[in-house]
């Protein structure tokens, strides 16, 4: 069992967790999308590079769904920790009592 202010911490970094992870998957797509097409160009097959995509695409698609269920069991977590029967607070609603707390 935690305190409020560890669970408040730990919703806080949740959040901001949440909003990185859209620049963390547009930052894998190009990574994927470059390293295909240098595949492909390096082979000279373009089937090489297609497969490359697709695998690329694949691993990210998994690592980005295991990210955002891991983001959102912390989330309900720290939840529960702090005694909040309401979970469908917006971002900021829940960032107002965080810094309460937190200053509290």
């Amino acid at each position: 069992m935690s305190t409020k202010k560890e669970g408040a911490k730990r919703l806080l970094d949740t959040l901001d967790s949440k909003g990185k992870l859209q620049n963390r998957l547009r930052f894998a797509i190009a990574q994927g999308l470059l390293l295909s097409l240098l595949i492909g160009y390096f082979t000279d097959q373009w089937r090489f590079g297609l497969a490359a995509l697709l695998f690329f695409g694949l691993l990210i698609q998994f690592s980005f769904e295991r990210m955002k269920n891991s983001i959102d069991a912390s989330r309900l977590q720290a939840i529960t920790d702090l005694g909040w029967k309401d979970a469908s607070l917006s971002d900021e609603e829940y960032r107002a009592r965080l810094i309460k707390i937190l200053d509290g």
